[in-house]
C-alpha cells in the first residue's frame, strides 16, 4: 500500500450492565427464550489510533510494542483480526489506550476496543458500515474470531451508546433507548459509583462456564429469573414515580441471582467487600461483567453516604464516580 499519511483517532465508551447479564448468551436465547439486559454507556473510554506507516511494517502499541513485517505475525489478537478482516496486511500502526485496563474490568472494554478498530480500519479502507446493527454484529463476530467467548450485549452497548434496553432472540437483537428524565439521571449519578476489586478476572474461563451452566436445568431457572428481573428493572426506570429504593433493591436481587448462575462469579474476597459496602450504606450493587474481579457497581441511598464511603475506601480501593453518556463509538479526528 502506498504511504498516503492517513491517520484516524477514535473512541468507544465502556458500559455498566445493571440487570440481565448472562441472558445475552446464545446458549440461553437459542433455546426459544428471549434474553434482556438493561445497560448504559459511561464516560470512560477505550481509544484507538490507526495510521499508515512510512514503511511496510505493522506496529501495534498495547501492553508492549510489537513490530512485524506482516499483520499475521502480530500477537495482539484484536488488532490482528481487525486489520486482516479489512485487508490491511502491511504498512499500519495501531495505538491502543484506555481510561481503565483494556481487559478484565467487567466494563465491556474488549468490545469497545474492537468496535473502534472496526470503524477505524473500515474508514482507512473506504469500506462503509451501513448502520449500528451491522457494526455491532461485526464486532461480535470478529471478537469471536479473536478468541473471545461471551454474549452480545457489550457490542451493542458500545456501538449504540446511551441508556438502553436490549432484547435478544435467536433471530435478532433489538436496542431501545430508555427514556429517563435528566433529573432522574442526575439522581442516579449522584448515588452510583464504581469500586475496583483489585483483581482482574479471566473472562474466558468464567464465560465458558456460564454458557455451559445456562444449558443446565438447575441453573436455567436462574437465568429466567434474571431476565424477568431485568424487565421489572426497566419498568422501575420508566415509571413516572421513579423509586430510588426500588432501584437499589433490584440491583441487590440481581447480584444474588447472578452469583447463583456460576460459582466463579464471586469469591470470598468480593463477598467480603460487598458486605462491607452494604454495612456502610450501599443498598445494592453487583460485580460487573462475568464477575470474578474487575469493577463492582455500588448504589448508595444518599449522595452524602456515597462520598463518605469513597473517602473511607481510599487508599485501599479505587472508587470512581459514574457519568452517563449517549455517545457510542465515534471518530474524534481524522486527516482524510
Amino acid at each position: 500500500m502506498l504511504y498516503n499519511k492517513r491517520h484516524i483517532y477514535l473512541r468507544s465508551p465502556l458500559r455498566i450492565s445493571f440487570v440481565g447479564g448472562g441472558t445475552d448468551l446464545e446458549s440461553f436465547y437459542s433455546q426459544g427464550e428471549t434474553g434482556h439486559v438493561v445497560s448504559s454507556s459511561i464516560d470512560l473510554y477505550n481509544y484507538v489510533s490507526i495510521k499508515d506507516m512510512f514503511d511496510s511494517n505493522v506496529r501495534v502499541h498495547h501492553a508492549e510494542i510489537e513490530t512485524e513485517p506482516i499483520t499475521s505475525r502480530i500477537k495482539h489478537s484484536y488488532s490482528r483480526t481487525a486489520l486482516e478482516h479489512f485487508g490491511i496486511f502491511k504498512g499500519a500502526e495501531v495505538i491502543l489506550t484506555s481510561d481503565v485496563m483494556t481487559t478484565g474490568s467487567g466494563l465491556g472494554a474488549s468490545s469497545a476496543m474492537m468496535s473502534s478498530l472496526i470503524l477505524g480500519c473500515s474508514s482507512l479502507r473506504d469500506k462503509s458500515i451501513r448502520n449500528k446493527k451491522e457494526h455491532s454484529e461485526l464486532t461480535f463476530r470478529l471478537e469471536a474470531e479473536a478468541g473471545t467467548v461471551g454474549g452480545r450485549q457489550d457490542q451493542y452497548a458500545t456501538v449504540f451508546g446511551g441508556f438502553n434496553s436490549i432484547t435478544f432472540t435467536d433471530k435478532k437483537t433489538d436496542v431501545k433507548n430508555i427514556k429517563i428524565s435528566g433529573e432522574n439521571l442526575n439522581r442516579l449519578e449522584s448515588r452510583l459509583f464504581l469500586v475496583f476489586t483489585n483483581m482482574a478476572r479471566e473472562n474466558k474461563i468464567i464465560q465458558t462456564r456460564l454458557g455451559t451452566n445456562s444449558l443446565d436445568g438447575d441453573k436455567f431457572r436462574y437465568f429466567l429469573k434474571l431476565r424477568d428481573l431485568s424487565q421489572e428493572f426497566l419498568k422501575t426506570l420508566e415509571s413516572p414515580k421513579f423509586n430510588l429504593n426500588e432501584f437499589g433493591r433490584l440491583l441487590h436481587e440481581s447480584w444474588k441471582l447472578k452469583k447463583s448462575t456460576n460459582s466463579h462469579t464471586s469469591n470470598p474476597f468480593i463477598d467480603q467487600l460487598y458486605d462491607a459496602l452494604r454495612k456502610k450504606g450501599v443498598t445494592g450493587g453487583k460485580v460487573l461483567g462475568a464477575g470474578g474481579g474487575g469493577f463492582l457497581l455500588a448504589f448508595a441511598g444518599d449522595p452524602k453516604i456515597k462520598e463518605k464511603i469513597k473517602y473511607e475506601l481510599y487508599p485501599n480501593f479505587i472508587a470512581l464516580d459514574i457519568k452517563f453518556t449517549n455517545k457510542g463509538t465515534e471518530t474524534l479526528w481524522k486527516n482524510f
